[in-house]
């Protein structure tokens, strides 16, 4: 049986967990979040936050389409954004790397600029890693952060009764990827959100002291709310007519032959944050000055995730990216 047949990335991650040790007296959250949860670490009961990911040349970028600055930036920006939507702060980075012995030193050099450029933006340091030969170049990236337990954002924190928000618009970097696919020139929004990224780490901090989950967006839209909706057993309806779409994304689909809101339901890497969150604590929120558009809100327990149409019509919440499938 290959991992296709199974469902892809998230069902492999389910099959993995169940046959790992998976609890600990020190973690507070382990698999099925955007960061792990440890506690008793630091003296004033903040937790350690602890996330990672990988970028592989040909899956997560290319180095036609991209400078090695932007895919430096990329690559801290998406592990930036996991501590993000946890509620908490990036400190320290361990950056590894496989590449291949051609690889131009001014490459790497490059590469690590860019790295080094956005976490100085994010206020993280590199703190070292490892490398290595191999056939693909291969980012590999451990970050760690802190949290104070009440601003600690759980996909499992949601209530029904709560909206769902966005912190932006989204399918920016879906559709620049698209039209790079295409071979056409992205339009410069499109093309700077999918080559070289920023996360909301502005916005996060303040969103955690009133949200109940957070998750970062970096899968689509559909796919996030369907990891808090399972993860907090409950049921969510998304009003297709409030997801905010930039104007450059219809372009891009027009171009393309695609959907704009299949871009923003399915395409990923968006790095916008998707919370739960109180009618109450909304109106807080927007008059501290944040900026988020209500998509959705959240149904009763194990009800479906579906998407409303204007004319009435639902359909269940499908779709999202997803390795191997």
């Amino acid at each position: 049986m290959k991992i296709h047949d199974i469902g892809g990335e998230f069902a492999l991650i389910k099959r993995l967990a169940r046959q790992s040790l998976t609890t600990h007296p020190d973690l507070v959250a382990g698999i099925g979040d955007d960061a792990a949860v440890i506690g008793g670490t630091f003296a004033d009961g903040d937790y350690l936050l602890v996330t990672t990911d990988m970028l592989v040349e040909g899956s997560h970028f290319r180095r036609d389409w991209a400078t090695p600055v932007q895919i430096g930036i990329k690559s801290v920006a998406c592990n930036v954004s996991d501590i993000a939507a946890m509620g908490g702060s990036p400190t320290l980075m361990f950056v590894s790397l496989a590449l291949p012995p051609e690889t131009e030193v001014a490459w790497v050099e490059a590469l690590y600029q860019g790295m080094t450029d956005a976490c100085r933006r994010y206020g993280v340091v590199i703190a070292g890693g490892d490398t290595t030969h191999g056939e693909r170049i291969t980012i590999s990236i451990a970050l760690l952060g802190r949290v104070s337990p009440q601003n600690l954002c759980l996909r499992s924190h949601a209530s029904p009764g709560e909206l769902l928000c966005v912190t932006g618009p989204l399918g920016g970097s879906a559709a620049g990827l698209a039209m790079l696919s295409a071979a056409l020139e992205p339009l410069a929004d499109l093309k700077e959100k999918h080559l070289a990224p920023a996360c909301r780490l502005d916005v996060s901090p303040i969103i955690a002291t009133l949200a109940g989950a957070m998750i970062d967006i970096s899968d689509g839209l559909a796919a996030e709310v369907n990891h808090i909706c399972e993860q907090s057993g409950i049921g969510a309806e998304i009003i297709v007519a409030d997801i905010p779409i930039h104007p450059s994304v219809h372009h891009a689909a027009q171009l393309t032959g695609n959907n704009a809101f299949d871009f923003a339901l399915s395409g990923g890497e968006d790095f916008e944050l998707l919370f739960s969150i109180s009618a109450q604590n909304l109106r807080r929120l927007l008059n501290k000055g944040i900026q988020a558009t209500v998509v959705g809100r959240l149904t009763e327990a194990m009800s479906a995730c579906s998407l409303k149409f204007p004319d009435g019509k639902r359909t269940p919440l499908s779709g999202g990216y997803n390795h191997f499938s």
